[in-house]
């Protein structure tokens, strides 16, 4: 067994940014990504594509990531969509720019493009 009691004491925050493809898609469209069924797919045009992120009201009818276009109940709330990924990938360096206001570089490191530890 390990002993912990060695290491450094250390507060480390982890951000993990909720439903990441999914909210950022619907800021885009004007859309509150709390109240708004939205899913992102990897190509709308493929049944068997794969849902890449999904709001929480989405997931909460069991809609979430991994499940197939042709599994997603067809309603007129529910909106399906491609992925913009050059948005995320903008999106995620302007909070990595903000978060770096107020962390040294030092003590940051991204861990994926929705996931920050500091």
């Amino acid at each position: 067994m390990y002993d912990y009691s060695i290491l450094p004491n250390r507060i480390i925050l982890c951000v993990d940014l909720r439903s990441f493809y999914a909210s950022v898609s619907c800021i885009k469209m004007g859309l509150d990504p709390l109240h708004t069924k939205l899913a992102v797919v990897g190509d709308v045009n493929r049944n068997g594509s794969i849902v890449l992120a999904a709001t929480p009201p989405l997931k909460a009818m069991g809609v979430k990531k991994l499940t197939r276009l042709y599994e997603i109940p067809r309603q007129k709330d529910i909106l399906i969509v491609n992925p913009i990924m050059g948005t995320y990938i903008k999106c995620s360096n302007y909070i990595t720019k903000l978060a770096l206001q107020y962390v040294p570089i030092e003590d940051f490191h991204q861990y994926s493009i929705d996931v920050l530890l500091c």
